[in-house]
């Protein structure tokens, strides 16, 4: 079980328990241009309402990635995790490679736990980003891309990737909950036969290391028509093969409810309590709207 903190508390993820669900919409490379030239002028209110609204939505955590060429990450990412950690809450994962940036956020962020997103099998990513994680006690995701396989669209080779980061991870001192896998998401109609693949990593996870796991859905329906759908799909498909933490789009529509519902099927909410929940949480949000 991997457990992060925030203001709001923790959020817990792992065998057995239910889908944690990530924000992955304050993502720069990703937004309009107009977010973009609201963060060159040092305004973070647009950034700060997609925040929300994932919140608004029933997402769990949010990432935060503003690498881009025009923009101080180091100045920037903990000033924008500082504005979440005040006004919205929720526990954050910080998708950066910069050292220097990361330091910066994860003090603004004491003395709640973040999640590092990502490491690599690389020895230099290893080296560079292990230290700050056990110096703040971060959660990282690691990605099993390494010098021996690279990007394997075998299994069993991801598995091999895995194993190096765990070691790494356990050798400097991370433990094993700390380490959640990310098993690779592609986009299926480039790979058609990645999906298999990848649930087959998803189990040689969770069976042969005993971490935690995690997926960026938003590849899957990449070049095909409503791609929000097949990213919905790839998900629901995937929470039974071990899948405990995704980074979603929160304007997929049916999410949620969707997700929370596969969570009661495949015995990860227990009586449903989630499920029944996230639905008494919309009805309530449906009279506010209509002013009842």
């Amino acid at each position: 079980m991997t457990t992060l903190s925030a203001p709001n508390g923790e959020v817990s993820f792992g065998p057995g328990l239910p889908t944690a669900l990530i924000n992955d919409q304050l993502r720069i490379m990703d937004q309009s241009p107009a977010i973009l030239d609201q963060l060159l002028t040092g305004d973070l209110d647009g950034l700060l309402a997609l925040a929300r609204w994932g919140q608004a939505t029933g997402t769990d955590l949010l990432d935060v990635l503003v690498f881009h060429p025009s923009l101080d990450e180091v100045e920037l990412l903990p000033r924008i995790v500082a504005r979440i950690k005040t006004e919205v809450g929720c526990p954050i994962t910080l998708d950066s490679r910069n050292p220097q940036a990361l330091e910066a956020a994860l003090q603004e962020l004491r003395p709640y736990k973040a999640m590092i997103n990502s490491v690599t099998a690389e020895p230099e990513s290893l080296q560079t980003i292990l230290p700050i994680a056990k110096r703040y006690g971060a959660a990282v995701v690691g990605m099993p891309i390494g010098e021996k396989y690279g990007l394997s669209k075998l299994a069993g080779e991801r598995l091999a990737e895995a194993r190096v980061i765990v070691e790494a991870c356990e050798g400097i001192g991370i433990p094993r909950a700390d380490v959640v896998m990310d098993g690779i998401c592609l986009a299926s109609s480039a790979e058609p036969d990645s999906f298999a693949v990848t649930m087959e990593a998803l189990r040689l996870f969770r069976q042969e290391l005993g971490v935690s796991t995690i997926l960026g859905i938003g590849n899957a329906g990449f070049g095909m028509p409503e791609p929000t759908v097949l990213d919905l799909a790839y998900l629901l498909g995937a929470i039974p093969w071990g899948l405990d933490a995704a980074l979603v789009n929160p304007a997929t529509r049916g999410l949620v409810e969707t997700v929370r519902a596969m969570d009661f099927l495949a015995g990860n909410d227990p009586a449903g309590r989630r499920y029944i929940q996230n639905y008494r949480n919309q009805k309530k949000a449906a009279r506010v709207t209509d002013g009842q």
